[in-house]
């Protein structure tokens, strides 16, 4: 149920065919472009290929409320489907210096929140950018946090012509066909370092203009990668391989290591699956926040990655923990 209060200003966003409602007394809290709008840092749309606006209204899929009180400390509590914060919002939004952390960052809490619920309706996501070869019919998954490497994998796999599937997050769900892989966001916050010095062809097939700054490492653009995705939005059944990289300068040739066990590779997929949904964080550097897993979710994103690894409808070509360079990355996996 809606929870009763005059809202000033509300918005809906339809995501992988489920409904979220954002209300709130305070319309500057739910409509900071920097937050929904393609081309920004902080953006949604590194997490989601697209929010389609729908209307606000009852019967949606999750709701979240923001209570603007100035002075107030701050509350957050979770009540079914209903994410609540109350306090004073406002000066946490002027106070705080990394717009990722807050509510709508990009991985702030409601987009955990979101996560969890797409969870409910058993849409699970791994914390893997993903990489479609059309002419084998395989999905390679390069799962890992940040920093690892997955988009060291995105460019290289630009420059060998394979298709990008997502970025950022893996979606899939298990039917009664099989699996189904939703095309996750096309957008990407890179460093520019990245294209000068390990793969400056990108920046040409992908028509960017690399901006002029002082440390080209410390400085993030946000890249659209649609030209060179799939042209499927879906996937059913692909061949899969994974890979859990850890990608550092230096490294001339790939030092590999097979994951020959289900039960070892059920377990990395899990850890991925739960990253963003059940870790604790600090909202704004400064409030901090529980996650927002509980024992249903775990129970059942557990059978989900279970089924993912040993079901027999899909192939798994590989499984692989890499150690490489940005110019190695490749070695044994296109094998």
């Amino acid at each position: 149920m809606i929870e009763s209060m005059d809202w000033n200003s509300s918005r809906g966003f339809w995501i992988l065919g489920l409904t979220h409602g954002i209300a709130s007394n305070n319309p500057d809290l739910i409509f900071n472009p920097v937050h929904f709008e393609a081309g920004e840092i902080y953006t949604q749309i590194t997490n989601w290929e697209k929010l389609q606006p729908v209307e606000y209204g009852p019967g949606m899929d999750s709701y979240c409320h923001l209570v603007d009180k100035p002075g107030a400390d701050c509350q957050i509590s979770f009540d079914e489907n209903i994410l609540k914060i109350e306090g004073d919002l406002s000066k946490l939004e002027r106070n705080g210096q990394d717009k990722r952390w807050n509510i709508f960052g990009n991985i702030g809490i409601w987009f955990r929140h979101v996560l969890a619920i797409q969870e409910r309706h058993g849409i699970y996501s791994l914390h893997a950018s993903s990489i479609y070869k059309p002419e084998v019919n395989e999905l390679m998954i390069i799962a890992g946090k940040a920093g690892t490497g997955k988009t060291v994998y995105l460019l290289e796999s630009i420059l060998r012509g394979y298709q990008i599937f997502s970025t950022e997050l893996t979606f899939f769900q298990l039917t009664e066909k099989g699996i189904v892989f939703y095309r996750g966001a096309l957008m990407d916050n890179i460093r520019v370092g990245s294209f000068i010095y390990d793969f400056p062809d990108v920046a040409n097939v992908l028509g960017i203009d690399l901006p002029q700054c002082e440390n080209p490492w410390d400085y993030k653009i946000n890249v659209d990668m649609h030209q060179v995705s799939t042209e499927s939005k879906t996937l059913l059944n692909p061949r899969l391989s994974f890979i859990f990289p850890r990608i550092e300068s230096g490294y001339t040739h790939a030092i590999v290591h097979d994951i020959p066990q289900p039960r070892v590779l059920t377990r990395l997929l899990f850890e991925v699956a739960s990253e963003k949904i059940g870790s604790t964080f600090l909202m704004y550097e400064e409030l901090p926040a529980v996650g927002l897993d509980n024992n249903q979710l775990v129970k059942n994103r557990f059978r989900a990655i279970r089924e993912l690894v040993e079901a027999p409808k899909w192939q798994i070509k590989q499984a692989r923990n890499i150690l490489a360079g940005p110019k190695s990355c490749m070695e044994v996996v296109d094998e």
